[in-house]
């Protein structure tokens, strides 16, 4: 069985406050796109082994191996499985690659294994595995909180096209939020969620990231970035998560490969045209775009 893992960005991101559990309150809006990783699974008489090169840790640390271990552990099915990783979304850009493995591996042993587990199961699954998983099994775009692992409700939103640049380096999320500075004084998230479900709202309108300039502050390479985006034609640009990627939204695809044609390219830099997901776990992503290194 093969499966599609999708890349994300955050077109809105809010830090509330922290919370008691040391953890910090969020409200973000992700959006899954049709750029991402390729998993191929087979069934096995027992045990998980896995192939990715590229993921950046020992196998079992990787969310993609803990999704495994702990659908078996938890459904008590006495299988195994390969798992083999085709890795596309680069570790620390802050576009969800591992969470997006994990989330994607659960929903593809569902399958494989006839386990009929709904989704609100295999979320809460994902939720165990980390604050970004359960999104992934979603895949739709959505306004979440708590700790971005807590749907709030569904977006609309309108058709765009993406440019995602990747720099050659990433960036450790506890890096950003350990120099984030919050106000003494709590305040209530500043999203008002009725605007995202009353109506089909507009991409570029929204783009907020609470953690951007502390992350432009250590790295201003992503100010040289998004500073490029825009002057190439891009309705807005910002960060994804905690960086590093950033993204810019185009009117339409056309306005995107023109786009193309007239910005700089750095050396060791990744340029990625893309949309937002459209398709299952099997697909409809073939116009996925292609990696365009400076």
């Amino acid at each position: 069985m093969k499966v599609f893992s999708p890349a994300k960005i955050n077109i809105y991101l809010e830090v509330v406050r922290r919370r008691p559990d040391g953890y910090h309150e969020l409200r973000t809006i992700m959006v899954p796109l049709a750029f991402g990783d390729e998993i191929a699974m087979e069934a096995r008489p027992s045990g998980v082994s896995l192939l990715a090169p590229g993921c950046g840790c020992e196998v079992d640390r990787n969310l993609a191996y803990r999704a495994a271990r702990l659908f078996f552990d938890r459904t008590a099915i006495r299988y195994g499985v390969s798992i083999t990783i085709e890795k596309r979304i680069p570790v620390g850009a802050g576009l969800g690659g591992g969470s997006s493995n994990a989330a994607s591996v659960l929903l593809a042993m569902n399958e494989l294994f006839h386990a009929g587990l709904d989704t609100q199961v295999l979320a809460a699954l994902a939720g165990e595995l980390g604050a970004d998983c359960p999104f992934f099994i979603y895949r739709r775009p959505m306004l979440l909180g708590s700790r971005g692992d807590v749907p709030i409700c569904e977006v609309d939103l309108e058709d765009r096209a993406y440019l995602i640049v990747i720099p050659p380096f990433g960036i450790p999320t506890a890096q950003i939020f350990s120099k984030l500075r919050l106000p003494l004084t709590s305040e209530p998230g500043r999203i008002k969620i009725e605007k995202t479900s009353d109506r089909c709202i507009v991409p570029e309108h929204w783009v907020v990231n609470d953690l951007e300039s502390v992350a432009c502050t250590l790295y201003p390479e992503l100010t040289v970035i998004k500073g490029e985006l825009l002057s190439s034609g891009a309705l807005k640009a910002g960060m994804s998560g905690s960086g590093s990627a950033v993204f810019g939204i185009f009117q339409t695809e056309a306005h995107l490969c023109s786009a193309m044609s007239r910005l700089t390219r750095h050396e060791g830099y990744s340029y990625i045209p893309t949309t937002r997901l459209t398709g299952d776990i099997y697909g409809d992503y073939r116009g996925q775009g292609f990696s365009g290194k400076g």
